[in-house]
């Protein structure tokens, strides 16, 4: 039986012919009758064909594209295809290294679907409610493919509808504990930030380690301290963990116990960045090292200005505070800000502070959150290095 049909009203198909998968609510005719999470195929506003993909009515994503291949079927076996691929590409788990994104949604040609391994646990995020009809072909490949014995499920507020925004499918535990570069990390499937855990900065903790040997390191927005940790096992002389949050910070202090090392001889502060930057005099913090990592500012691109604002704000303060010869490193977490604009702001915020930044690199995600060449929003960490 032939896929429900719906058409570009714009010309846009070249774009979607190149890998794009995504087609936005106003670009689009359909028809109302279509369900969530349907099979259809889109055509060009001359009625050519360009894509099958899943119909999603309630979100602003109306069309997530599959393939650009008529020949090929979108169903379950295509998933499994995509799932088996996307888990050769890993080169995890391995012996130090438990805890990885395991799918990464349009980074992995699974469009609305992401998977985080836990150790024994998986953590679905779905985006929309047409993703949902991913989940139990996916929960079970996971258990067959990595032994999985528990299995949730994230789902944005937007979407939630008559669901729960988090919840187990099969299983549960209260907290997990996984393994990155041989240390333990804690983390709740269910009430932590993104599935848990921000895995994604995996490689850039291990850069900051590295400069943080023997040096005093102060990291902001620290949440559970993963970079504080990181530092501290590679030999850092002191750390300090500032997040207004005081359950991330007392979950930073327990990182310290379960590895081993004294929570007594670092600090773990709770409070406003801001405020707690407002105590140093201009390059007179008593830190070699610091790394800036906020939360999102641009969740939309109607905040981009905002946003903008916000993050040369910030930064300048950071530029300011820190001595001459310390490392510093910014990041930005936002989809909506790539790696061009992201130079700009480090840029006009070093201009700002009156110093000069020297920067080793910019780097994204680990190597388990791959990207799409014609999908710019999927680069949407962005992770600086330099001196002062």
């Amino acid at each position: 039986m032939a896929n429900p049909a719906i058409q570009l009203n714009q010309p846009l198909h070249e774009v979607i012919r190149r890998g794009h998968p995504w087609v936005f609510m106003d670009a689009v005719n359909f028809d109302d009758s279509i369900k969530a999470g349907t099979v259809v195929d889109l055509y060009s506003v001359d009625w050519e064909w360009v894509a099958r993909g899943v119909w999603d009515p309630d979100s602003p994503i109306r069309f997530r594209a599959w393939t650009t291949n008529p020949d090929v079927a979108v169903n379950n076996n295509l998933l499994e295809q995509r799932i088996r691929q996307a888990l050769k590409w890993r080169p995890f788990p391995n012996a130090e290294t438990n805890g990885f994104r395991a799918l990464n949604g349009e980074g992995d040609r699974t469009p609305g679907l992401v998977c985080d391994v836990y150790a024994n646990v998986a953590v679905f995020r779905v985006d929309g409610v047409a993703a949902e009809r991913w989940l139990q072909p996916a929960q079970r490949l996971m258990k067959k493919l990595l032994g999985v014995e528990h299995v949730a499920v994230r789902r944005s507020q937007i979407y939630a509808q008559d669901k729960e925004t988090a919840e187990w499918l099969e299983g549960g535990v209260d907290e997990v504990i996984f393994t990155e570069g041989g240390l333990k990390y804690v983390c709740d499937p269910i009430s932590g930030q993104k599935t848990g855990f921000f895995l994604d900065q995996r490689a850039n903790r291990a850069r900051l380690a590295e400069v943080s040997k023997g040096r005093r390191l102060l990291n902001l927005f620290g949440y559970t301290g993963a970079f504080s940790l990181a530092a501290a096992a590679a030999g850092a002389a002191r750390t300090t963990t500032v997040d207004l949050a005081k359950p991330a910070i007392k979950a930073a202090e327990r990182h310290f116990e379960i590895n081993g090392l004294v929570p007594q001889a670092h600090e773990f502060v709770a409070s406003d960045v801001f405020d707690y930057l407002e105590q140093f005099q201009p390059g007179r913090a008593p830190f070699d090292v610091v790394v800036c990592d906020p939360p999102s500012f641009a969740h939309r691109r109607s905040d981009l200005e905002r946003a903008t604002q916000a993050y040369v704000r910030l930064f300048s303060k950071v530029f300011e505070v820190m001595p001459a010869g310390s490392h510093v490193a910014l990041a930005s977490c936002s989809s909506h800000i790539h790696g061009e604009h992201f130079r700009r702001i480090v840029a006009d915020a070093a201009a700002e502070a009156q110093v000069s930044y020297v920067m080793q690199g910019i780097w994204g995600a680990d190597v388990d959150h791959p990207i799409l060449a014609s999908f710019p929003e999927g680069d949407y960490l962005q992770f600086s290095l330099g001196t002062l």
